[in-house]
């Protein structure tokens, strides 16, 4: 780094030698039964940090196979100094053959919980009861080759503080037409909600009042050289009036045995959303802002199969979202909202991220092969929202970043490594 007013330099360390380990260990039992014990580590070089997590897995069938166990559990440790330990764990009970099949789990993450060092959990500090029934008919019936669906209950509660978030109920209906198209229809019904992630500080929760919403796709013969789908959602609540509408449209087609594009395009309006703004200045006070947000996304995927062992991709996507706050409010210790007229920021956002990937794969031998990628990310962010789109695809090439990465993986199979090790 150079400092511009003294011309001085230094060396700061941004990235040290790190090291990414996983192993894994898998035994097959009778029945299609399973256990295997895994472990992933992350260490770096001339540096005490290190993020492990031990982890297990299994599935236990009676004799029958429609009965079985299934089960998770995980330990996680990272810090240099000091560790935070966390943990994960999981068991269910399904009913996998019949006319009906139907499920039960238990699922609990501690706040300490961290796998994401070589993994991804989107959340923890939760524990969530779920429970399902699913049926099919696979033989042909009036105008259905086949049809399914699905009913699900969600029960969700907080890890720390021990209390209840909220209880969600949906539905889904799946049918394939004879000429194979597909209908899926969703529904899904969240009671009221104690959210302790939205206010972005530890004890506190948003009142956030009950919402339902409902979902409908179509989409044409996958099997044709082109095939089209569509789709829209509705979600509404009530008590605050939000309404969110959304849409999206793809279109998939294969030119020949070698390439196939894919374009989609997704939009969604929000109207009167309630969330998170900013901490107004101490972690005491949180500012909460009803807004409009406005979201556009458009996605290009090409793909070239040169030979059954090499292929090129490309990958394009532009996604906008404006964010318009129409009122501000300071949030309670009781989770309700109270007006805050005289909060003196803007905080609208117009955010643009255009990002290309282009990946060329080589596979050389069974199981191993070869990449090559170069990746490009360019963005921009302001605080007045532009609803022309023209001008926020010229705008999202603002700042760009780019990267070339190359990655190699080799199989190794054990028994022929040990005839070849005994040969020798």
């Amino acid at each position: 780094l150079k400092n511009t007013s003294t011309e001085t330099t230094r060396k700061v360390l941004v990235q040290p030698f790190t090291n990414y380990n996983v192993a894994v260990v898998d035994k097959s039992l009778p029945n299609n039964s399973y256990i295997s014990l895994i472990n992933t580590n992350v260490s770096m070089y001339d540096n005490p940090f290190q993020a492990n997590v031990t982890a297990t897995e299994f599935q236990l069938y009676e004799k029958s196979k429609t009965f079985s166990i299934r089960g998770k559990g995980a330990v996680s440790t990272r810090g240099d100094s000091i560790n935070e330990n966390g943990y994960y764990a999981s068991i269910g009970l399904e009913k996998m053959k019949g006319k009906y099949f139907f499920g039960i789990s238990q699922n609990v993450y501690s706040d300490k919980y961290n796998p994401n060092d070589l993994g991804y959990l989107q959340r923890n500090n939760q524990v969530k009861t779920e429970a399902w029934i699913y049926s099919q008919i696979v033989k042909p019936f009036w105008i259905f080759r086949e049809i399914n669906g699905d009913l699900w209950w969600n029960y969700n509660r907080m890890y720390k503080p021990n209390t209840l978030f909220d209880n969600e109920i949906g539905g889904e209906l799946n049918g394939k037409f004879t000429n194979n198209y597909n209908i899926s229809l969703e529904g899904r019904f969240n009671s009221n909600q104690y959210d302790y992630y939205e206010p972005r500080v530890q004890g506190k929760y948003y009142y956030n009042p009950y919402f339902y919403n409902f979902e409908i796709s179509l989409t044409s013969d996958s099997r044709k050289p082109l095939s089209l789908g569509f789709g829209y959602e509705y979600e509404y609540q009530p008590t605050t009036q939000r309404v969110e509408n959304s849409l999206v449209a793809q279109a998939q087609w294969r030119i020949g045995q070698h390439l196939g594009l894919n374009f989609s395009t997704e939009y969604s309006k929000s109207n009167n959303e309630r969330g998170f703004a900013s901490l107004n200045q101490t972690q005491d006070s949180v500012v909460f802002a009803k807004r409009n947000v406005t979201t556009f996304v458009n996605t290009l995927y090409t793909s070239y199969v040169i030979n059954n062992k090499t292929s090129l991709s490309l990958r394009t996507r532009h996604y906008w979202s404006g964010v318009e706050n129409k009122q501000y409010y300071l949030l309670n210790s009781n989770g309700s909202l109270s007006d805050f007229v005289s909060y003196p920021n803007n905080l609208d956002q117009n955010y643009n991220a255009f990002t290309i990937d282009m990946i060329f794969r080589w596979i050389f031998a069974p199981g191993s092969e070869m990449s090559i990628a170069w990746k490009t990310l360019s963005y921009s962010n302001e605080n007045t929202v532009d609803y022309n789109y023209r001008s926020n695809l010229q705008k999202a090439w603002m700042n760009q970043t780019n990267s070339i990465s190359l990655k190699i993986l080799y199989y190794i199979d054990y028994n022929t490594l040990v005839k070849v090790l005994k040969k020798n």
